[in-house]
């Protein structure tokens, strides 16, 4: 990690969640008092209706704030999203890990790959990946710790690389996906208030993410190769005593999982297939729909509900396959003890998320992302702004919205009715206005410790830092600043110059009427 040579001993970054949550108390307290408030157009569904809301700050400084405050702790954390995820996660990355594969991938993988094209791909598979939060910051997170070792680099930059692609490129992506399909709801119901024939498609920013996803990626192995891995140096983090296997028994490990995959592929396969009777085939889909994009995508699919179990059976399977072909796994008790020993070493990760939790529901509880939200887009609406002073702003305040809400699809159905008209009257399309806004919500999820998966980013540093004494908030935020400044640039650049230039963001869509 990037050393603070000025703070030998820095406080544990438990304090810095405390510190925030009692900030937001107080601040609640006084807002209330103030009796701040905020009126704005809200959708009650996602085929235009809308209705005039008045929200105000609830006080947590008060008798219903501290029955709150002191009853809801166990539910706030069953409810963090990343807590039973990284729970789940951890059970089969342990095995995965222990057993030798991933190590052995991760070897094979940086041997004959040059390091900037493995540190691109794993980028991009982020981005890619970000779609599923869960999937991506509680597998992908660690697994670019392990890839960074294989090449003999500090683990940290593996993380702050993931964590940067993942959160960074929450906007981006190589195929239609879930946030397409639940921002485009939105979108189009907003448009239909001023035009009630407007149709927007899902696959309607499909051209700007698929261009955007390679920038970034680019640009985030550029940062990587250029500042993060000097910055950070060699591996120096002490693993513990691995077994030794022969590279023959590597081979028939790699080559016993990748058979084994490929027929557990099959009936995965099946059951995202489309089919109109109930039964094996199209299980995973949501039937009610008749578009297959929203059968894979919508709320109630049970592949995104589960996906994050799908993959750790598969990390499961595919680690115990490698771990007996090879040895290293001689009984049903050596799973136990893989997943227990690795739970041991993330087990710092779950009381920072304890505290994660308890900030993100006094937060909700507030109502402070909504009060700001709904201010900030009552702000567009007034403004006289218009073509790139618009884009902007629209940009800027998606940006701090997103530090105090970051909640995709809450803070566009809050957004969206109430700027649409601005951005209309604008003769910038819909389309486009969701498009700066995905890029607006994306820029700031890295630096914002409201986002629930920030937590579990400076809770696998502390894994990998050598010294604990090192372990801080501001060297966390050291390591991963210079993706912020760099990446959030090239997205404002991207927006203006694929604005100005005026080309397509998907098939016929283009940015201004």
């Amino acid at each position: 990690m990037i050393k603070d040579k000025k703070i030998k001993r820095s406080s544990h970054p438990v304090m810095f969640f405390i510190y925030i949550s009692l900030l937001v108390i107080i601040l609640s307290g006084i807002l209330s008092a103030l009796n701040i408030q905020v009126t704005y157009n809200k959708l009650t569904t996602i085929i235009g209706e809308v209705e005039s809301t008045t929200t105000t700050v609830n006080s947590l400084i008060s008798l219903d704030g501290f029955k709150f405050l002191l009853t809801s702790l166990y539910d706030n954390l069953i409810s963090f999203a990343p807590f039973g995820s990284l729970l789940m996660a951890a059970i089969a990355f342990g095995i995965a890990l222990k057993s030798g594969f991933l190590k052995t991938l991760c070897n094979k993988m940086t041997n004959k790959i040059p390091k900037f094209i493995v540190v691109f791909l794993y980028s991009l598979l982020c981005i890619i990946v970000s779609v599923d939060g869960n999937l991506g910051y509680v597998l992908l997170l660690p697994f670019g710790a392990i890839l960074f070792m294989s090449m003999n680099r500090n683990p940290i930059g593996g993380l702050a690389l993931g964590f940067s692609s993942l959160s960074m490129g929450h906007g981006a992506g190589l195929f239609i996906n879930s946030l397409d399909y639940n921002l485009s709801s939105y979108t189009e119901a907003s448009a239909k208030l001023l035009d009630t024939d407007y149709v927007v498609s899902q696959s309607s920013n499909i051209i700007f993410i698929i261009v955007a996803s390679i920038i970034i990626a680019a640009i985030s192995t550029f940062i990587t190769e250029r500042f993060i891995v000097r910055k950070l140096g060699r591996n120096q983090f002490e693993e513990e005593e691995e077994i030794i296997v022969e590279e023959q028994s590597e081979k028939k490990g790699l080559i016993g999982v990748l058979i084994a995959t490929v027929i557990l592929l099959i009936p995965f396969i099946l059951m995202i297939i489309p089919s109109s009777k109930d039964g094996f085939i199209g299980l995973l889909l949501d039937k009610s729909q008749t578009l297959y994009s929203k059968m894979l995508f919508s709320s109630d699919s049970l592949l995104m509900d589960n996906l994050v179990g799908i993959v750790s059976i598969l990390l499961i399977l595919q680690g115990f396959i490698y771990g007996v072909i090879t040895g290293t796994i001689k009984k049903i008790r050596d799973l136990v003890n893989f997943s227990t020993d690795y739970l041991k070493t993330v087990g710092g990760i779950f009381v920072l998320i304890f505290f994660a939790a308890q900030l993100s529901a006094i937060i909700k509880e507030s109502n402070l992302g909504v009060v700001i939200t709904a201010s900030l887009s009552n702000l567009i609406e007034a403004s006289e702004f218009a073509f790139i002073p618009l884009v902007i702003l629209l940009f800027f305040v998606t940006m701090l919205c997103n530090i105090i809400a970051p909640q995709s699809v809450a803070k566009w159905s809050i957004l969206a009715p109430n700027i649409m008209s601005t951005i209309m009257k604008a003769n910038i399309t819909p389309e486009f206005a969701q498009i700066i806004f995905r890029v607006g919500d994306s820029v700031t999820n890295i630096i914002t410790p409201v986002f629930s998966y920030f937590v579990i980013f400076i809770g696998f540093v502390e894994v990998y830092t050598k010294n604990k004494n090192d372990f801080s908030i501001r060297n966390c935020y050291k390591t991963i600043l210079p993706y912020f400044f760099a990446v959030g640039l090239i997205w404002l650049i991207l927006i203006i110059c694929w604005y100005v230039i005026g080309l397509p963001v998907g098939p016929g869509i283009y940015p201004a009427v």
